[in-house]
C-alpha cells in the first residue's frame, strides 16, 4: 500500500509535460504551451502593440521558420530586419481583431520596403501598395514595395518543408509583381510553380495589400492531438 502511495506520489510531482501543439483551426483553435518568438532577434522584429497583446507565440516550427526566412533575406540582401505582427496568444483562442490566428499557425509578416530614395529600410507599418508598388499612404509617400527582399522571403516559405507553408496571402497585383521578377531573375521553375499557388488574394477578407499573412500545415503529431487543416494540399505537402 505504501508502494502505491508512493508511486501516485510521484506521477503527481514529475507529470508527463505537455507539448506544444496547434488544436483545432485557424479560426477556432487554440495553442497548447506555445512557444515565444523573441520580440527582437538578430534579423526580425515585431510591430509595437505584439508585446501589449503577448501575440508572440507559435509552435515551434513555426517560430523556427520566421527566424529561417528573416536570416535567409539578410544574408542573401542585407538591410533592415523583417518586421512580424501578431502570431497568436500564448494559449491561442480569439484575439481581436483577427478572425484567425488562434492557433499558432498564422503569422503578419510587413512589407519589406523602399525610401524614396531607393534604400532598403524598415517597414513602416501596414500601409497599402498598388500592383505597381507604389505606397498608397500620405505617411508612405514616394516609398516602393522592395519586391527582391520580399521575393526572398516568398522562395523561402514556399521551400520550407519543416513546416510546409499553405498559403501567402497576398494581393494579387503585388502577387504578378513578385513572380514577374522572380522570372526575370531566372528562378527556378519549380519554387516559381510553388509560389503561384500558395501566393494568395482571399476572397473572404480584405486583399492583403498591405502585409502578408502566412499559413503552414499541421504536422502528423499535431493531426493526432485535434489540429486541422482546411483549403487546398499542395501537391508537394508530404502527408
Amino acid at each position: 500500500m505504501v508502494a502505491v502511495l508512493l508511486a501516485a506520489a510521484l506521477l503527481t510531482a514529475n507529470p508527463t509535460p505537455v507539448e506544444t501543439s496547434s488544436v483545432g483551426k485557424p479560426w477556432a483553435g487554440k495553442l497548447t504551451k506555445g512557444v515565444a518568438v523573441s520580440l527582437k532577434g538578430k534579423h526580425h522584429c515585431f510591430t509595437w502593440n505584439v508585446r501589449k497583446k503577448g501575440s508572440n507565440f507559435a509552435t515551434p516550427l513555426m517560430r523556427n521558420l520566421m527566424c529561417r526566412t528573416s536570416k535567409a533575406v539578410a544574408r542573401k540582401l542585407g538591410g533592415p530586419p523583417m518586421v512580424l505582427g501578431s502570431i497568436s496568444r500564448e494559449g491561442g483562442g480569439h484575439m481581436f481583431p483577427h478572425k484567425s490566428h488562434q492557433s499558432g499557425r498564422d503569422v503578419d509578416i510587413l512589407f519589406y520596403m523602399l525610401n524614396p530614395e531607393g534604400q532598403p529600410k524598415k517597414s513602416k507599418g501596414f500601409y497599402k501598395f498598388d500592383a505597381n508598388g507604389r505606397c498608397t499612404h500620405k505617411r508612405c509617400e514616394g516609398w516602393t514595395f522592395d519586391v527582391a527582399r520580399n521575393w526572398e522571403l516568398v522562395r523561402t516559405l514556399v521551400w520550407s518543408a519543416r513546416p510546409y507553408v499553405q498559403y501567402a496571402f497576398v494581393s494579387t497585383g503585388l502577387k504578378g509583381k513578385l513572380l514577374k521578377y522572380a522570372r526575370a531573375h531566372g528562378e527556378h521553375p519549380e519554387i516559381i510553380r510553388r509560389a503561384k499557388q500558395v501566393l494568395l488574394q482571399p476572397k473572404s477578407s480584405s486583399p492583403h495589400a498591405d502585409h502578408f499573412h502566412v499559413r503552414i500545415y499541421c504536422t502528423k503529431d499535431e493531426k493526432k492531438k485535434g489540429c486541422t487543416n482546411t483549403g487546398k494540399r499542395h501537391s508537394w505537402v508530404k502527408r
